[in-house]
């Protein structure tokens, strides 16, 4: 741990946001489909409004997505602004997986979207496939050394 990184206090990147239509859809394709562990799913009280806070995550790992609902009644304007920019669009999230051309194939079968077949490059294989709400993601293998 560097000085700075030390005085300062950040351990890791924790959280990142995926805006979602549905919840339970969201819960069942992240979950269900892609077989990550639902780490945190609770009912809060914002504002006088009830909110939903869901994370889920790849099992073995600490990085967390929390699937962010497109409508609550207690987003704010700018929230809701930056929500609506957010839902369907490329993450530039990026998924690892050992065989990119398996991942895709067993992604497929379970009836997820690709976006794009895979492509080789100098660092690795990649191929982009959608949640049920037009969010892209990257399926990465990385290139043998």
């Amino acid at each position: 741990m560097s000085s700075v990184q030390h005085q300062i206090g950040i351990e890791s990147l924790d959280i990142v946001p995926i805006v979602v239509d549905d919840i339970e859809e969201a819960i069942d394709f992240y979950a269900g489909t892609l077989g990550f562990e639902v780490r945190m799913d609770q009912a809060f009280e914002m504002a006088g409004a009830t909110g939903h806070w869901v994370t889920v995550g790849v099992p073995g790992q600490d990085l967390q997505i929390t699937l962010m609902p497109a409508e609550e009644a207690y987003y704010d304007e700018a929230a809701r602004a930056f929500v609506d920019s957010r839902l369907g669009t490329q993450t530039y999230y990026t998924f690892r997986t050992a065989d990119c051309e398996e991942s895709v194939a067993a992604l497929r079968d379970a009836g997820v979207e690709v976006i794009r077949e895979p492509m080789e490059y100098p660092w690795g294989t990649e191929a982009m496939v959608a949640d049920p709400f037009g969010n892209e993601f990257a399926v990465f293998e990385y290139a043998e050394k």
